[in-house]
């Protein structure tokens, strides 16, 4: 006979906590189950409990509460690309979600997932990070706590978060006037990987463009920010001259990322790719333009 497995799923938060005590380093949370379970096929690792959360209603949908979105862990990718709010305040998270994977993944995969996976490729994250996100995480203690997404990542683009510990959401603050995009080069407009993705948000009075952010993922462990984008962009985001001066900031980061690298990045890169995203940055910076103008 095979190993005895859990597979436990609460409905409530008490049952939620009273689970997370008994989780050890052979277990393993499900959300949507798109990346781990891909990972168990590969990996086939000794699995002692599945913790399924998708029963938990306090970790569903998507809400405004003083002047914030909440995103619960459990909504989907098709969920948050579609709901008014977050295509009104967030564009460039509706376009990321819109743009991940298949159509039944989207329906399936959680936005909570991917924050947990923390796949250097993911679309997700650069966004969450570009509009000053923060996660919510609930502890086997009953705690609760919010934390910048920048403190969510390690150096190393792994959570920190412990076995005794699930995200529960993320929170987004609302600027009213605050406009973004998204943008990735992949193999295929669909069902990609991406091998870089951009996203940028600005602030437009009349004709002018303000505020100006941006964070470039698929670069590295973590999306990466890039400080220059007002500076460059500012005064005329659609101009030649200043679009192949921000295409040339990206890819000189992307060498340097590359040349700098002690340890082979967690992206399979092949060696054709290295050079590669250095010059095709430049069409993502063209797209964003595009993008902004409309």
């Amino acid at each position: 006979m095979g190993e005895h497995v859990n597979y436990l799923q609460p409905e409530t938060m008490s049952e939620l906590q009273e689970c997370m005590c008994n989780m050890t380093e052979k277990s393993v949370i499900i959300a949507g189950g798109t990346d781990i379970m891909v990972h168990i096929r590969d990996k086939k690792p000794h699995i002692d409990t599945y913790l399924s959360l998708c029963r938990l209603p306090e970790m569903q949908g998507i809400s405004e509460q003083d002047g914030w979105i909440r995103i619960g862990a459990m909504s989907t990718h098709a969920e948050t690309a579609s709901n008014d709010k977050i295509k009104m305040y967030f564009y460039a998270l509706s376009s990321a979600c819109n743009h991940v994977g298949s159509q039944q993944i989207r329906n399936k995969g959680t936005v909570g997932g991917s924050l947990m996976n923390a796949n250097p490729a993911g679309d997700v994250l650069p966004c969450i990070m570009l509009f000053g996100g923060e996660v919510e995480i609930f502890s086997a203690e009953g705690i609760h706590k919010r934390i910048s997404i920048d403190k969510f990542l390690t150096e190393a683009g792994k959570p920190s978060i412990s076995k005794h510990e699930v995200l529960m959401a993320i929170w987004l603050p609302i600027a009213g006037n605050k406009k973004s995009c998204f943008v990735k080069l992949g193999s295929r407009a669909e069902v990609t990987i991406a091998q870089i993705s951009l996203c940028i948000s600005w602030d437009k009075t009349d004709d002018k463009y303000n505020n100006i952010k941006a964070y470039m993922g698929a670069v590295d462990t973590i999306p990466l920010k890039i400080e220059e984008a007002q500076d460059v962009l500012g005064n005329s985001p659609f101009s030649t001259e200043n679009m192949d001066a921000f295409s040339e900031i990206l890819s000189e980061k992307i060498r340097a990322i590359r040349m700098n690298r002690k340890h082979e990045s967690k992206l399979k890169i092949l060696e054709c790719e290295k050079l590669y995203k250095e010059r095709a940055v430049k069409g993502v910076v063209y797209d964003a333009a595009a993008c902004m103008k409309n």
